[in-house]
């Protein structure tokens, strides 16, 4: 074939994206659309949940849009593939029809989560990697069953995301195992669904689809597909796996040791294990990793380009132009911002203390000696985020035992200079950064290409991308004179979680 292209779906909270790859790695295209939502005011006010049909028929829009727009001939197109926010599932009945679809801020299932961890939460976390249970399928699905019992009754089958949007591309029904990791459903140290697990929690729809390997061509594309996308019949659709994952692949993480920072609207920091390290409070996550011979320790810092979006909103009126403006004043505050410190959610991840707490931004008073402006709340707010990052990469080195032997940072924080020039002197460690801020579509578009057999393995795609990082090295100074802010932030961070709401 002369000419190859590929397109990915990424499916996140808000958005759909579709990216479209050409033969030399690169985008050639982009397309993005809404979900459609329905209103669920009268279930509950933390649920969320998708008009299925309705987003459907708008990615499907997008994708021929996206098509049209890369100048490719339809009979070029050589794969498609997608992958998705974690935690997100559609329930489907018997005949294949969505009867729930919803995204991971679906959180509807507090008071069941909390109900199922007070019953077997040792053996949830130890089995699945993952607590608490409100934020993954099982739970759920027990509040349909409390709940919705018409609704739960019809439930025949549980998807994540990812794997229903292959499934509406190529009819075929499958799960990833990084996807079904990462909702709840994997035995994580066997790869294999938590058969014995989900049936005492009585969760339907489980355990009886076969998992793909992300890397894989699951099917093709249906013929009803290829006439609403305009993606020619019989096109290969490949498997590739849950977001984060994918964001490593995408930033050339594979190996034992090395970690990934998919800096993005949270910030989640992955190491690649070559078992399940799990942690003895449970604050960390364990999953799967996309190849089946190693797995990752999870530490996440939590909101971050969303904390930075909202300063944007706040203080810089959302103007077009914002997030420059506030980018060249961070850059002339000095390092510490002057001892202003931001509190904005981004933190050390602790999944077994999760909930609201008290944050805001601190600097000295009286404002007659000190009177912080504009740019040093904005450089405030990136160092948090850095400080955040090495919080949480010191973690996970300390329950592996063993210091990182790479990082790589990916994701649309990586837009932002000053950030990095910060977030290398914070570490004190060398960091690469990604030749593209679309890491996770990167690496799913990888699994396609693996998928299509121009790869043997999805180790060699990602070692194929090396090259292409570039890497920051920290300055020894400044590296030592962030050692007392970063201390600072630690303290005032710990001391703030105590603080009432």
């Amino acid at each position: 074939m002369a000419e190859r292209y590929v397109i990915v779906l990424d499916a996140g909270s808000g958005a759909v994206r579709c990216h479209v790859f050409d033969k030399t790695d690169q985008i050639v295209a982009n397309g993005a659309c809404d979900w459609v939502s329905r209103t669920t005011n009268d279930i509950s006010p933390y649920a969320r949940e998708f008009d299925a049909d309705a987003s459907w028929r708008n990615i499907c829009k997008m994708m021929s849009r996206a098509l049209q727009k890369s100048g490719a001939a339809p009979r070029e197109v050589a794969a498609v593939t997608a992958t998705s926010q974690r935690q997100a599932v559609v329930f489907l009945d018997a005949a294949g029809n969505e009867v729930y679809a919803g995204p991971n801020l679906d959180l509807r299932a507090v008071f069941e989560g909390g109900a199922i961890d007070d019953e077997m939460g040792s053996r949830i976390y130890t089995t699945t990697g993952h607590t608490p249970s409100f934020l993954f399928a099982p739970a759920k699905l027990r509040w349909f069953r409390n709940h919705r019992p018409d609704v739960y009754g019809k439930i025949a089958t549980v998807l994540t995301l990812a794997d229903w949007l292959v499934f509406k591309l190529s009819g075929v029904m499958a799960s990833e195992a990084t996807l079904a990791g990462d909702a709840g459903l994997l035995d994580i140290a066997h790869r294999r669904w938590a058969t014995g697990l989900l049936g005492d929690l009585g969760s339907v729809g489980v355990g009886h689809l076969p998992l793909a390997q992300a890397g894989s061509a699951v099917g093709t594309v249906t013929a009803k597909a290829s006439r609403a996308t305009g993606i020619p019949h019989d096109t290969l659709v490949a498997t590739s796996g849950a977001d984060t994952q994918c964001g490593l692949l995408g930033l050339g993480v594979y190996d034992e040791l090395e970690a990934g920072v998919v800096a993005g609207w949270s910030v989640t920091m992955q190491a690649v294990t070559g078992q399940p390290i799990l942690s003895p409070d449970r604050r960390t996550w364990a999953g799967c990793f996309l190849t089946p011979d190693k797995w990752v320790l999870e530490s996440t810092a939590g909101d971050a380009g969303n904390s930075y979006r909202w300063l944007a909103e706040t203080v810089w009126d959302g103007l077009p132009g914002a997030f420059n403006e506030m980018e060249a004043q961070a850059a002339a505050a000095p390092i510490g911002s002057e001892g202003v410190v931001a509190l904005l959610g981004p933190s050390r991840m602790d999944m077994a203390d999760l909930g609201l707490r008290t944050g805001g931004i601190l600097f000295p008073v009286p404002l007659t000696f000190s009177e912080p402006r504009k740019g040093h709340l904005a450089r405030a707010a990136l160092e948090a985020i850095a400080y955040a990052v090495r919080a949480n990469l010191e973690q996970a080195e300390k329950a592996i035992g063993r210091q990182m032997s790479r990082i790589a940072v990916g994701a649309g924080m990586t837009r932002t200079r000053t950030w990095l020039d910060i977030l290398k002197d914070v570490v004190g460690r060398p960091i690469r950064i990604a030749s593209t801020p679309e890491a996770s579509a990167k690496g799913a578009y990888l699994c396609a290409l693996t998928a299509i057999g121009e790869f043997g393995s999805l180790d060699e795609a990602a070692a194929s991308i090396e090259n292409a990082a570039r890497v920051l090295e920290p300055v020894a100074r400044t590296a030592r004179e962030y050692e007392d802010h970063y201390e600072r932030w630690l303290t005032l961070d710990k001391e703030t979680r105590r603080l009432p709401i």
